[in-house]
Order: structure tokens, then C-alpha cells, then sequence
């Protein structure tokens, strides 16, 4: 199927595939599991999926899930989005990392840029791919007429084939605060370095965490954003996005909606260790007597049985995450305003989601015998994604769990 087969005007781009329906979807990244493992090592040591997988996720839609029809996307729901990024970070975690990565972030570009800056960056073909390298760096000098901008972003996931680049940065104005804003780059305003990939890392390596480097570059005032309001505010005139769409997912409130993203790709390795291991133990015996296969074995069983447990639970969390975001959105269109503490204690439940999905992947790694240490099986990969994004996850917990209890008790968010 190609992008060009079938088109309808829906608002002021084409939409390619204008049918496709939420199931088509995701039986889709369901169908592409056995391509995906297919490349997993490959992947892996080039640092991004291939330019025919990338093909693939066009004409599948991938990149435009969630991004709003009248920029020639399907505008389909959370729930849809993020069962899309489980099936294909369970054919391989880091090309699902690279894509949810690379796909998510048009939720807040919507709801946080002006419109005419929106329509330019989906471009004529309404392709949006772009990382988010979050954590503040570099500086924006006022200029006439906006900003200049130098810096260097590590870890931007899904940088390999974007159309833009989002950095976070702090505005330097002579006699204020600093101020934290998110700066949106066009690709010709940006340099990838060539340092993800191969051995530069121990999982993750197909996820396109590469450098994002910027020297110099004129940033209009439109392309800046405060970051406040992406995160902190409880938005009550809502956002560009809401205006221009009426849509209240363009809240793009983003405390629930990255860690949400990070937990989609856990769920989904935590699913592939999870096929790696039954694999395993319908062939494997056991060492001691009965000496039959694993899986014919009461203690084979119980392990599977107490994995899936989890793995049902951890996907679970995020699916009603993912509905509880919008039923937050629908009491904002309603006028009956959410909460700082409504937004933040969703993102904190999602780490929870993450939590179980690292305990069910290690729970199989660890009893399936020593022969899964063997550098390049499946499992031994999913369990070192798990301990790569756990050491990620680490910094993020114990500010969002503190963060909750502060908004709960009316404390001031910055106090120590």
C-alpha cells in the first residue's frame, strides 16, 4: 500500500488513507513484529531503524496518529496511539523507542506553537517527525526580532529521520529570570552527530538517541515556547491547539503525557521478553528431574503465568492513563477545570507502569537458565533495555512522586 493510492481533503492538508480505522492500525504494528525482530541486531548497530522500515511506518500511517486532521493526520485517541507504540516496541523495543519519540511530540507542538508556525512545520505533505531533548541547555540571546541559539542536546530520540528538532533552553534577558522555554527547529537549522549506535551504548541502540548540535542560529519569537506552560500550568484558556482544533488532547500537557510515552515502550519489551521466554522454554528441559520442558513443568508455568500477571497490569495502568488523560480534557472543555495535581498525578502513576514492566522482564531473564547471558539473544537485549531505561527513570521518580505530594498539600513546588 502506498501513501499516494488514496488521499481526501480533510481540512487544509491531504490525508493519505482517510479510512483507517484504530484497529487497521494497530493490527498493523502487530503484523510487523516478525520484520522488526528481523532487524533488531542490524538496527541496533546502525543507531536507527532502516530507511524501508521508516517507508513502512509512513504507509502504515504511524507518523500520524495523533496528529490533528486539518494537518493531514488521523487525530485518533491515546488509547490508539500508545497500543500502536506497544506492538512496535515489542518487535523490538529501541526501533519502538525511536518512533514513539519521534511521533509523540506532536501533541505538544500543536498545543503550544501558534498556529502559523504549526501549519509550517507539517509542512506540504503534513509529515511531522521530531525529538524532544528536554532537559534545559544552551541559551537563547534576545535578538532583534527574536532569539539567537547555540547549544549541544544528547539523548534526542527519533532524531534520525525528523523534520524538526524541540530543545529545551533557558532565555537570558538582562535584568530578569531565567526564563525556561522549548525552542522548534526546522532540520536546516540543526546538525545530528554520528554518536548513537553500535557500541556507544549497551541497549537502545536502533532508539536514534544521537547529539543534536546548534551553532548560532536566529530563532523567531514564535518558535519559542515557554516551558511553564507545558508542564506547570493548569491551562485555563487552554492552548494554541485547543483554539485551532477544539480538540482537548491539544491540552499537550506533558507531566502525563512523556512518561506515558516511556512506559509504552517498557510494556512492550516487557510483551517481547515475554515471547522470548516461552520460546525458550518449550524446547528447554529443566536440569534437574522431571527433566521435561520447561513449560511442562509446574515452576515454567508459574513464572509465565506471574510475568503475564504483571505485564497485563503494567499495560493496564497505561491504557487507563491514556483515557483518564482525555476524561481530564473533557472536564476542561466542560469548564470544570482539572488540577496541577489532577495532570502530575497521572504522569506519577505512569512510572508505575514502568515499574512493573522492568519486574516482569527481569523476573524472566533471571529464570531461564545462564545460557541466556549468551551477548545477542533476545532476552538478554530486552533485559538490558530494561536496566538502561530504569537508570533513565530513576532521575524522573523521585521529583514526580515528591511533586504529587507538594500539589496535594497546597506546598510550594520549588521548596526543598
Amino acid at each position: 500500500m502506498s501513501s499516494n493510492e488514496t488521499a481526501a481533503v480533510i481540512g487544509d492538508l491531504r490525508v493519505p488513507e482517510p479510512d483507517l480505522t484504530p484497529q487497521k492500525a494497530i493490527a498493523r504494528a502487530a503484523a510487523m513484529r516478525p520484520t522488526l525482530r528481523e532487524n533488531r541486531v542490524k538496527a541496533a548497530e546502525e543507531g536507527k531503524y532502516s530507511a524501508d522500515i521508516h517507508q513502512a511506518f509512513q504507509d502504515a500511517g504511524f507518523y500520524r496518529l495523533v496528529q490533528p486532521r486539518k494537518y493531514g493526520g488521523y487525530e485518533f485517541g491515546l488509547e490508539t496511539y500508545y497500543r500502536t507504540m506497544i506492538e512496535i516496541s515489542r518487535g523490538d523495543p529501541g526501533i519502538g523507542w525511536c518512533l514513539t519519540l519521534g511521533t509523540g511530540h506532536t501533541i505538544p507542538l500543536v498545543a503550544h506553537f501558534p498556529e502559523e508556525v504549526v501549519r509550517e512545520a507539517f509542512g506540504e505533505d503534513g509529515v511531522f517527525i521530531a525529538p524532544h531533548s528536554a532537559n534545559p541547555r544552551g541559551a537563547l540571546v534576545p535578538t532583534e526580532g527574536g532569539f539567537r541559539l547555540t547549544g549541544v542536546w544528547p539523548y534526542s530520540s527519533g532524531v534520525p529521520y525528523s523534520t524538526h528538532a524541540m530543545v529545551s533552553t533557558i532565555i537570558l534577558a538582562e535584568g530578569s529570570d531565567l526564563v525556561p522555554a522549548v525552542v522548534l527547529l526546522p532540520r536546516s537549522d540543526y546538525t545530528v552527530r554520528d554518536d548513537w549506535g553500535g557500541h556507544a551504548t549497551m541497549a537502545l541502540g536502533a532508539s536514534g538517541s544521537n547529539t543534536v548540535v546548534v551553532e548560532d542560529v536566529f530563532i523567531p519569537a514564535d518558535n519559542v515556547s515557554p516551558l511553564f506552560d507545558w508542564g506547570y500550568s493548569t491551562l485555563p484558556e487552554g492552548t494554541h491547539g485547543t483554539r485551532s482544533t477544539g480538540n482537548p488532547l491539544y491540552l499537550g500537557q506533558i507531566q502525563p503525557l512523556y512518561p506515558a510515552s516511556l512506559a509504552a515502550v517498557q510494556v512492550g519489551a516487557a510483551w517481547a521478553a515475554l515471547d522470548a521466554y516461552e520460546e525458550t522454554i518449550l524446547t528447554k528441559k529443566r536440569l534437574y528431574p522431571p527433566m521435561v520442558e520447561r513449560y511442562k513443568h509446574e515452576e515454567g508455568q508459574r513464572i509465565w503465568g506471574q510475568a503475564r500477571a504483571t505485564i497485563d497490569a503494567a499495560q493496564a495502568v497505561l491504557l487507563t492513563a491514556a483515557r483518564d488523560y482525555e476524561r481530564l480534557g473533557e472536564r476542561w472543555a466542560s469548564g470544570d477545570l482539572p488540577s496541577f495535581e489532577d495532570w502530575v498525578a497521572l504522569g506519577n502513576v505512569l512510572y508505575t507502569s514502568c515499574r512493573l514492566s522492568h519486574e516482569a522482564t527481569e523476573l524472566l531473564f533471571r529464570s531461564v537458565g545462564s545460557s541466556v547471558a549468551r551477548k545477542g539473544l533476545p532476552l538478554q537485549d530486552y533485559f538490558l533495555v530494561t536496566q538502561m531505561s530504569k537508570a533513565q527513570i530513576a532521575e524522573h521518580v523521585p521529583v514526580i512522586t515528591v511533586t504529587t505530594a507538594r500539589a496535594h498539600f497546597g506546598l510550594d513546588l520549588n521548596t526543598i
